[in-house]
């Protein structure tokens, strides 16, 4: 289900950058000028506390809370998809040719992301990872592939990026990773989607 989030602004320019980040993560903004003219089943509201807006909902984050209008959105798809607690968080990696990765709480999608550098990919799991320090349980899940070459430079940079961190690192088969299981979102790349694929395979065995 696309998860929704609310927008309360005047600044359009805020708005767009909103739009485009919620875009990327499969989400629906909702924009209005006045918190009231937001549909109720909106839970979590996003609005600049420079604009002096009242907003009449119980969850609302504030872009000067967060470093980016990226973080911001990204915070809201979660507290949509999950609420604000949450027991597990996993990153599921497929070194293919292109590096897929499906980033997860609680079994439930927060975002895909496809990678042309593994600099790019470690950054972003040390992040995600970080970031969510509050789960019970933090994994990452790396396939195999044919070319162990790239798997194990992606291991060896995980265990260094991630060695101050309790993170349980797995190396799991990927033998059905492509096959449809779920459907594929649209805009979803082959490697995003056999990382969701390989994510949901290995958290089944995990429980």
């Amino acid at each position: 289900m696309e998860p929704k989030i609310g927008l309360v602004t005047l600044d359009m320019r805020f708005a767009a950058r909103v739009r485009e980040e919620a875009s990327r993560l499969g989400a629906k903004v909702l924009h209005a000028a006045d918190s009231r003219d937001l549909p109720l089943d909106v839970e979590v509201v996003l609005a600049s506390r420079r604009e002096r807006l009242k907003i009449d909902r119980k969850r609302v984050l504030y872009l000067e809370d967060f470093s980016s209008v990226s973080e911001l959105v990204e915070r809201a798809v979660e507290l949509s998809v999950v609420g604000p607690r949450y027991r597990v968080a996993i990153v599921a990696i497929d070194p293919g040719k292109n590096v897929g990765a499906a980033y997860l709480l609680d079994n439930k999608v927060i975002k895909t992301r496809r990678y042309g550098l593994i600099e790019n990919l470690i950054d972003d799991v040390k992040g995600f990872l970080s970031s969510h320090r509050g789960a019970e349980r933090r994994y990452v899940v790396v396939g195999a592939a044919t070319d162990f070459k790239i798997v194990k430079q992606i291991m060896l940079e995980l265990e260094k990026a991630l060695r101050d961190e309790e993170v349980t690192i797995v190396m799991s088969d990927e033998s059905f990773t492509s096959k449809g299981l779920i459907p594929r979102a649209r805009g979803m790349s082959k490697d995003e989607y056999s990382a969701l694929i390989l994510s949901l395979k290995t958290v089944l065995s995990l429980k």
